[in-house]
């Protein structure tokens, strides 16, 4: 298997003509041909064991092999768009964690503003209750004076 992953991964089955690599993670490696646009033949490669082997199996099924110029330009523009793909995959995870960041900040500043919120109810009501006592006190002493006047009143017309 390290010889096949080898063959397909260091693009050593692209180097022959009309030959393309898909990777499909949890799938066996297999080799589909197609002639002028038809299924022809499918072929599992891990019945390969080494890379002459596979080799043999390409040229056997009519695949010509690039010249080194060639292969060099098709390695080194497959390498730049992996590169290309790479930045673009670090570029969507910034973002993605720059969203998660913002959701959580987002949320902490609503648990932040709940938690605060039953504190000013219980200010409000400290407050309401505060004012409640005051006003109570007020008029008990307001009834003290009225009270104290009325008394006064009635002995200075008693005096009278």
């Amino acid at each position: 298997m390290p010889q096949l992953k080898s063959f397909l991964k260091d693009y050593e089955a692209e180097s022959y003509r009309g030959v393309t690599v898909e990777f499909i993670h949890g799938r066996k490696a297999t080799m589909t041909i197609f002639k002028d646009g038809v299924l022809d033949d499918t072929i599992t490669l891990s019945d390969y064991k080494t890379k002459e082997e596979m080799h043999a199996l390409f040229e056997e099924k009519g695949f010509k092999k690039m010249s080194e110029e060639e292969i060099a330009a098709m390695i080194e523009s497959k390498k730049k768009a992996e590169e290309e793909e790479h930045e673009q995959r670090l570029k969507e995870q910034q973002e993605r964690r720059k969203q998660a960041e913002e959701r959580r900040r987002k949320i902490k500043e609503e648990q932040e503003a709940k938690d605060k919120q039953p504190k000013d109810k219980d200010n409000v009501e400290n407050v309401r209750e505060k004012q409640e006592e005051r006003i109570k006190k007020m008029r008990q002493e307001t009834e003290e004076r009225l009270e104290k006047l009325s008394k006064e009143s009635t002995q200075q017309k008693d005096e009278l």
